[in-house]
């Protein structure tokens, strides 16, 4: 009776049968957020249609230039990156509470989801370089993930984030906003700078961070040579190279005179015309999401990102709160399910997953987020562990059978089978790196591949797939993680000479 609404599901109806009337008409309503989306994109936005159109087209023009730039095929199949409009800063706290003034936007990838939120402010033309700038992280994560020093990472980033578009031409470098800090202020020390990581220090050593790696990455980049020593440096550090001491050589200029040579070059600050990249000629599409999505939407992604514990009572109990106001309706429902499934009652999270799966078979998330739930029961219920995995495993299936190619859905399966003898086989390595290889910027998905690889004595694939983990300046406490991985690998596999006398 998989299919069927549960006693107490029912019980739970009749309770809010009250409400149901006045539920039913919010639910027919709209909201204040639009969507729309492009090959690249997907925008959700509690902003106007024109900023959300005018938003969406730049990014997918930004998108086509960088896929240009890198040789990355036009036709390469990524899922779109969702991004959150908001009008103002405050708006950023119902995604991420511990969030300071000061930050306009952020961009998460983590198990739960890859977004980004930005605040607007009345500016779109700050948003829209936030947004270049988070979305060159994640074009370099998909298409070139390396372990790049975190001065380069952050440097190529602030580079591409001052495009601007016109009618005809790219102007790329033109200027930057970081450019009246180093007018005004005392430069730290080149080789400070270099062997740090970007979230390190006060503001103003951030400060020197940004403006001083935007510069030189600038300098690097505007020359053929330079250009081609930095990346002979780029690769020098991701395979161990001390990114402090391989910089002269690749600058071509020592310490002491950098500083000089880039303030020289700042006057004059060349920059990139290049032909504007084709677009679509079909107009962008844009709908409205229904009233739920005022009540629930960033908080759906809140829980996508994992709650404090302190946190998760006062959620839970404004969710229940909310989501009571829309009944039947799909975002409640989810968001609802997340929340008791993660922090409260999860027999009601799974009654109400397969309530939309009975609206839906094909809804791949509700599908996803019932195995998921399942596995969890796993863990609390030893003495039915099996038969939880195999039920997790049969949620999974049924989502496979609709997107094959969903990352989280094939992480998902490939953790399940942790307690298996023989784990992990060949199938469940090669499910964990097709995983990684879909959503290469989720730390988590590399290191379980990297356990996965270590397993099967992988050593030197498991040290490359998280070195561009721990050297990440975003990475969080996962950095710490990979880097215990890489040690682990690297001290385990044999030396090249051992195993060549052990060959013959």
């Amino acid at each position: 009776m998989r299919n069927s609404i549960s006693r107490r599901t029912f019980a739970i109806s009749a309770a809010v049968a009250p409400l149901a009337v006045s539920g039913l008409a919010r639910a027919q309503e709209a909201s204040d957020w639009l969507h729309t989306s492009t090959p690249s994109f997907s925008l959700y936005g509690r902003v106007g249609e024109k900023t959300l159109v005018n938003m969406a087209e730049d990014l997918e023009a930004f998108a086509s230039l960088l896929r240009s730039l890198h040789g990355v095929d036009a036709q390469a199949e990524e899922r779109p990156l969702p991004i959150y409009l908001v009008p103002r800063q405050p708006d950023l706290k119902r995604v991420q509470p511990s969030l300071t003034a000061n930050i306009a936007g952020f961009y998460n990838a983590s198990v739960g989801d890859i977004f980004a939120v930005l605040a607007l402010e009345g500016d779109t033309e700050r948003g829209r370089q936030v947004l270049f700038h988070e979305y060159t992280h994640h074009f370099m994560k998909q298409h070139a993930p390396a372990a790049y020093a975190s001065w380069l990472v952050e440097g190529y980033a602030e580079y591409f984030m001052t495009a601007r578009f016109k009618p005809d031409v790219v102007e790329l470098g033109v200027t930057s906003p970081r450019i009246a800090w180093l007018r005004g202020a005392v430069w730290t020390p080149f080789d400070q700078i270099l062997g740090r990581r970007a979230r390190t220090g006060d503001r103003m050593d951030m400060a020197a961070f940004y403006a001083q790696s935007w510069l030189l990455t600038h300098y690097m980049m505007s020359d053929p040579a330079r250009l081609a020593r930095l990346t002979r440096y780029a690769d020098a550090v991701a395979k161990g190279g001390d990114p402090v001491a391989l910089m002269p050589e690749a600058a071509g200029v020592s310490f002491k005179d950098l500083e000089r040579v880039l303030r020289q070059y700042m006057l004059a600050l060349p920059g990139r015309r290049l032909p504007r990249p084709p677009s679509s000629a079909q107009p962008l599409t844009v709908t409205r999401l229904p009233a739920s999505a005022d009540d629930l939407l960033l908080e759906n992604q809140r829980l996508k990102m994992g709650v404090p514990r302190a946190e998760r009572p006062a959620l839970l109990a404004l969710i229940r709160e909310r989501a009571a106001r829309y009944p039947g309706d799909r975002l409640a429902e989810m968001t609802q399910a997340r929340a008791e499934n993660d922090y409260g009652d999860r027999d009601k999270a799974q009654a109400l997953l397969k309530h939309r799966i009975e609206v839906d078979p094909r809804d791949v998330e509700a599908l996803q987020t019932l195995g998921w739930s399942c596995m969890l029961q796993a863990r609390t219920d030893p003495a039915n562990a099996q038969q939880r995995l195999r039920e997790a495993r049969e949620w999974f299936g049924k989502g496979f059978a609709v997107d094959a190619n969903n990352a989280l859905l094939l992480y998902d399966y490939g953790i399940s089978r942790r307690g298996d003898a023989n784990y992990p086989n060949d199938n469940t390595v090669n499910v964990l790196l097709k995983a990684q290889a879909l959503a290469p910027q989720v730390a988590q998905f590399r290191i379980a591949a990297a356990d996965a690889l270590v397993r099967r004595d992988r050593f030197d694939e498991a040290a490359a797939m998280v070195e561009p983990v721990f050297n990440d300046p975003h990475a969080g406490p996962q950095a710490a993680e990979a880097r215990r991985r890489f040690d682990e690998a690297v001290a385990r596999r044999k030396p090249a000479a051992t195993s060549e006398e052990g060959d013959k």
